[in-house]
């Protein structure tokens, strides 16, 4: 059986030591704060390396090689936002969540791993008044949900990132006609599931 940490580097495809130091850290933190605040309900440490940093990761297929704002919407425990703050400190992520437990993990969290790129908003996603280049967000509301209430967030040639793990297609139907989708499919190791990654955009008029 693989150490923790061997499989973290595998599934993660990291190589450099100090990266994969800091997905350590943030697992120990986790599984700590969640004794009390309920963050995660998975308590297998590779179900959580795979389900939750893994599935963040997966939105970098979408997000090119350079600088870029980016709004991670209700970020509970910080999914996608904080493991992708980690491998790309060119990414500026703005952490927007309601909740003042899960915004406390989340500024400990930031000054724990010294992500300078990360800033915590308590705040719902409709009270947030920047722009931004990319908005993302791990299957909180429908397509349709998520595309209304965060409309405002983007800049003209801004996209919604979002993960769906069933219900995509349904989903799609119910998006108004002016947004055009991508949809990336991905085979999570370990857990033997999928993820599907979809881009949101809205189509030139």
């Amino acid at each position: 059986m693989k150490d923790l940490k061997t499989f973290l580097k595998e599934c993660l495809n990291l190589n450099d030591e100090a990266t994969v130091d800091k997905f350590l850290i943030y697992l120990a933190e986790l599984k700590k704060w969640s004794k009390v605040y309920n963050l995660t309900s998975i308590e297998d440490e590779k179900e959580i390396v795979v389900k939750h940093f893994l599935d963040s990761l997966l939105y970098l297929s979408f997000i090119p090689q350079k600088p870029l704002s980016i709004a991670d919407i209700g970020s509970g425990a910080g999914f996608p936002g904080v493991p992708l703050a980690i491998v790309r400190n060119d990414l500026k992520i703005a952490l927007v969540e309601p909740s003042w437990k899960k915004c406390a993990f989340l500024k400990n969290l930031k000054t724990k791993l010294n992500l300078s790129n990360i800033k915590v908003y308590q705040s719902r996603a409709e009270e947030v008044e920047e722009k931004f280049d990319i908005v993302v967000s791990r299957a909180l509301w429908s397509l349709k949900e998520f595309v209304e209430k965060c409309e405002h967030l983007l800049k003209d040639s801004g996209y919604f990132l979002i993960s769906k793990s069933f219900k995509l297609h349904e989903e799609m139907k119910q998006l108004p006609q002016q947004y055009r989708t991508e949809i990336k499919e991905f085979n999570l190791p370990y857990v033997n599931g999928k993820r599907y990654i979809v881009k949101i955009e809205k189509c030139e008029s």
